[in-house]
């Protein structure tokens, strides 16, 4: 097997689920891609995310040996660790707190049946003894009292009543004290990603994980020696775009990373529970440089803003390119119960107390141009509320977020790794599955449902949750131009998923079959000669998604050209606001003359194209299906380094980003507003 890096003839850009412990499955995928593609663009949610953080400080470290690293990944995480067990298993360190929970949950995994369950019972006797006893005392009193008074079968009966209220309170002891436990996890979570009970030495996940991206990346030093962790703009100055999925759970939303929202905070003091210290003094020496100096009122209100930050031992969250990878990536890892929750501190402009006090702040800084923040501290007297936002893990939305880099005509492939269950009965080589044809993979899974017992109730609540988490990804995996890239890497039960204490083989058995799948897109989209004659799958590819996209076109046009046609009773029709000889009053977003008149004329030309496309079928027949269609979709907000560049981002970001995370500057929105919540972060 080549170990050969240096120089690959072809690039590519590449998505991958999460999965917990099934990452295992990507580092020797992702090594066997980069023997013949660079990695132009990486993402991923949660241990998607770990590896899409891995393969783009591997691509940073291409020349440094980087991909040998990642290569070696597997085998270390199955090496012994000095705490006991394998390194894998140990990564995941339980708070003080947490650790009875968490002894109890990992004590069955790597067994089944009886032996699993005698483990469990183990260490709830380890875990538990004291709630147990407790619990249990009343009835032990009960049976004693009834043993040595009386007599007969009132005694027995007593006996008995004392035994069975003896088990019935060892189990509400048991209860309680589980309930109270997970009434005290810090963020929801057992592990925090920094050492914990049990660690003895050895390395946590975080940690561990910061340095294994700084070794790839080509760090040569070790955290905390004063080297600068990896970011996102480090990856983007060698031509590496990262991007990653988490859930701002506070306000119902997924968010891509690094986001171009300001007006996010951090405690760095609780940050240092969730990671490094050299991480969090990074970003605590990197604040975001303000766009907004000058001294329009909402440049001075940002200022303000900021100043009651400080006041709070607040630290801003950084701008993009400063943002630390490994920061992303834990905050797109947060497997609920298992690992916490991350918190950042906002303002909800939705809230009216905090209208008010920015109507009262700008009112002041309105009627006084020449004062200070100082003076405006001093003088308003009341400050904004900071609230906690809180980021978990970015699969429980988006889980393959399949849609990153895509672009309507692709120049490069975006490959994905879906991962699949059901290997147990699967020969193996169908472990790895990629479409070969057209019509393959256009069949969504099934997965069986049984209306039976506690049992078929919790498999039908789970497949909600499922159907919830991963409706839009599984959508878009069967669209013709999505589903020929995507490859499906299956694994049992007791592969990848929660089971953290995997044998050295099982590991080595999805290492190996992350690489199949790997060799299956290489072999379909590179070929026998790479960058030379056109392989077979990527010509097909592109046609594909030109044939798909002048689809969704064709149609989206023809929706376009009807709406804008149709009058509507009581409103101004669109030909009246736009299109020729259009010179109604514009309710809002005002034209100048010459960019109306501008518009009007490409208003026209739109119009005539639709007519031109609806003419007669020849986008649409025998078109793949099944049919994509082009909708409007919010902006994610993400930071692109692209052009326009971050300072013309921020500056376009001087209105109202920083401090209102609101289109209009709070008017008009949250309750009272009449619009809803405050506006989404980006």
């Amino acid at each position: 097997m080549s170990t050969d890096w240096s120089d690959p003839t072809l690039e590519c850009d590449l998505v991958m689920k999460g999965g917990i412990t099934s990452g295992v499955i990507y580092p020797r995928a992702v090594t066997e891609l980069a023997r013949t593609y660079r990695l132009r663009s990486v993402g991923g949610a949660s241990a998607g995310a770990i590896a899409a953080a891995a393969a783009a400080a591997a691509e940073l470290g291409r020349g440094t040996g980087g991909f040998a690293e990642l290569e070696r990944m597997p085998d270390d995480i199955t090496a012994p660790s000095p705490a006991g067990g394998s390194t894998l298993f140990r990564l995941f360190q339980p708070t003080r707190a947490a650790a009875p929970l968490f002894g109890v949950a990992t004590a069955g995994m790597g067994s089944k049946g009886s032996t699993a369950v005698r483990a469990m019972v183990l260490a709830t006797l380890r875990w538990f003894w004291w709630a147990l006893v407790l619990g249990a005392l009343p009835g032990v009193i009960l049976a004693v009292l009834a043993g040595v008074s009386g007599g007969g079968g009132g005694r027995w009966a007593g006996v008995a009543a004392g035994v069975v209220l003896a088990l019935l309170g060892a189990v509400f002891g048991l209860a309680v004290s589980a309930a109270g436990l997970l009434g005290r996890l810090q963020g929801w979570g057992m592990c925090t990603g920094m050492a914990g009970h049990g660690g003895k030495g050895a390395p946590a996940l975080t940690p561990w994980l910061h340095k294994r991206i700084q070794t790839m990346a080509g760090r040569t030093r070790p955290p905390g020696s004063g080297e600068d962790p990896v970011t996102f703009g480090q990856l983007a100055d060698a031509g590496i775009t990262l991007r990653m999925m988490t859930t701002n759970v506070t306000r119902y939303q997924p968010m891509a990373m690094p986001w171009e929202a300001r007006g996010y905070y951090l405690d760095a003091a609780l940050w240092r529970r969730y990671f490094p210290e050299d991480v969090v003094a990074w970003i605590e020496e990197h604040p975001p440089t303000s766009a907004r100096a000058g001294t329009t009122v909402k440049a001075r209100y940002a200022d303000l803003v900021r100043a009651h930050a400080r006041r709070r031992g607040l630290v801003p969250f950084p701008a993009p390119r400063d943002v630390p990878i490994v920061v992303a990536t834990r905050m797109s890892l947060s497997f609920p119960v298992l690992i916490s929750a991350v918190p950042l501190e906002a303002i909800d402009y939705g809230r009216k107390t905090n209208q008010d006090y920015k109507a009262a702040a700008e009112a002041w800084l309105t009627e006084h141009p020449e004062g200070s923040t100082e003076q405006a501290l001093a003088a308003i007297g009341a400050s904004p509320e900071f609230e906690p936002n809180w980021f978990s893990d970015g699969g429980l939305c988006a889980n393959l977020p399949v849609h990153f880099f895509d672009s309507p005509l692709p120049s490069r492939p975006t490959f994905a790794i879906n991962l699949g269950q059901g290997a147990e009965t699967m020969p193996e080589d169908e472990k790895t599955y990629l479409p070969n044809v057209n019509q393959a993979g256009v069949l969504r899974s099934w997965h069986g449902l049984r209306p039976d017992g506690l049992g078929g109730l919790l498999g039908f609540a789970m497949a909600l949750v499922t159907t919830a988490q991963t409706w839009v990804d599984n959508a878009q995996l069967v669209l013709p131009g999505y589903r020929e890239r995507v490859v499906t890497i299956y694994h049992s039960a007791n592969e990848g998923g929660m089971n953290l204490s995997m044998p050295k083989p099982i590991v080595d058995d999805l290492a190996a079959r992350g690489r199949a799948g790997a060799v299956k897109l290489v072999d379909r989209y590179a070929g026998t000669d790479p960058g030379g004659t056109p392989a077979a799958g990527f010509e097909n590819h592109r046609w594909i998604r030109m044939r798909t996209s002048a689809t969704g076109l064709h149609t989206w046009l023809g929706a376009w050209g009807a709406g804008y046609r149709t009058p509507v009773a009581g409103a101004t029709d669109y030909a009246d606001l736009a299109g020729s000889g259009a010179a109604a009053e514009l309710p809002s977003y005002p034209l100048g003359k010459a960019q109306r008149a501008r518009v009007n004329h490409l208003i026209d030309e739109l119009l005539d194209l639709g007519v031109d496309w609806g003419a007669d079928d020849a986008v649409t027949k025998g078109s793949p299906r099944p049919t994509p269609r082009l909708r409007l979709v919010p902006e994610e907000g993400v930071a692109t380094f692209e052009a326009p560049t971050v300072a013309d981002l921020d500056a376009a970001f001087a209105a109202d980003a920083e401090t209102e995370m609101m289109p209009d500057g709070g008017a008009g929105l949250g309750p009272g507003g009449g619009s809803g919540g405050g506006r989404l972060p980006y």
